[in-house]
């Protein structure tokens, strides 16, 4: 079997019908051997019942039960049961493009990558506030199709929207299941933790597919300024624990630099606020970053 797409899904009912419809409307038309599996990951609403509709109607189509909560266990779970050469992961609460599966394809056929990854555009619920960056919640990793150049915290790819050869799995395990989401409880650094794992194993393996994109739905309740500050705030003080992590000279070099550079950056848009559009936001966010790297270099 080609490919196996992965559903992570909890409490998302009101948004999974749509996820899964536009990932058969794409898979039903080929021939190449692939499969969709859903992981439902303890969901209290209807989502089991959602998920048997396309089980039944469909052969191709896998229901699976995880009882460990949290995203990197339902992952995992996913991983453990697909039969595909590569295993894609979709967001519950997203759509694919119309060209997503066979762009995806053809980069499997023509490419040697370890990994595929596209944009994530946001399907927003209603429009930011004036004073908020909308760009903040798109992700794009290269400027075309291509290999990504180096690796880092912006250049891997998000797991609402990547696809992995099951080797590399077998090779350097799944996801860190002390990261990422448990439930409803705010998670980050899994995607990163494991990219990190597989860039080391397979250096500048990551191919960016332009065309591999998906639409993610943004609710109002991101756009409040108590989820923005504590989501930045886990990313930085997550960054600052996985460098910590190596307990190497760089790490704390690394920690140090970036947090000076934030607290510069802050400063400065707080100070040009009125010439610059969305100073606050980009104030906010730099201070909230450097907060988090504060309190992870001394935990």
């Amino acid at each position: 079997m080609v490919l196996s797409i992965v559903i992570c899904t909890y409490n998302r009912s009101s948004f999974l019908d749509k996820c899964i419809s536009s990932v058969l409307e794409q898979a039903s038309k080929n021939n190449n051997g692939i499969e969709v599996l859903i992981i439902d990951n303890n969901s209290t609403d209807s989502t089991k019942q959602i998920a048997q509709k396309y089980t039944e109607a469909n052969s191709s189509v896998r229901y699976i039960s995880e009882s460990n909560q949290g995203l990197s266990y339902a992952r995992n779970r996913g991983i453990n049961e697909a039969k595909g050469d590569y295993i894609a992961f979709v967001d519950d609460d997203a759509t694919i493009a119309s060209s997503w599966l066979n762009s995806l394809l053809d980069g499997i056929n023509q490419e040697q990558a370890k990994a595929f990854g596209g944009p994530i555009l946001p399907n927003f619920e209603k429009q930011p506030p004036a004073w908020i960056d909308p760009s903040y919640f798109e992700r794009r990793f290269h400027s075309s199709n291509g290999y990504l150049n180096s690796i880092g915290d912006i250049q891997v790819f998000s797991g609402g929207n990547m696809c992995i050869s099951a080797n590399v799995f077998n090779k350097i395990g799944g996801f860190d299941v002390t990261l990422g989401m448990i439930g409803n409880k705010m998670g980050l650094g899994e995607e990163t933790e494991f990219f990190q794992r597989l860039n080391k194993e397979y250096p500048n393996s990551l191919y960016n597919i332009e065309n591999m994109a998906i639409s993610h739905f943004e609710p109002a309740i991101k756009f409040e300024k108590k989820y923005l500050k504590d989501r930045i705030y886990l990313s930085g003080l997550q960054f600052a624990e996985r460098q910590k992590k190596h307990k190497t000279f760089y790490g704390f070099v690394f920690i140090i630099a970036k947090l000076i550079k934030q607290s510069i950056t802050s400063i400065i848009y707080a100070s040009l606020g009125p010439f610059i559009k969305y100073a606050k936001f980009k104030a906010l966010k730099a201070l909230w970053v450097s907060r988090g790297l504060w309190k992870g270099l001394f935990i």
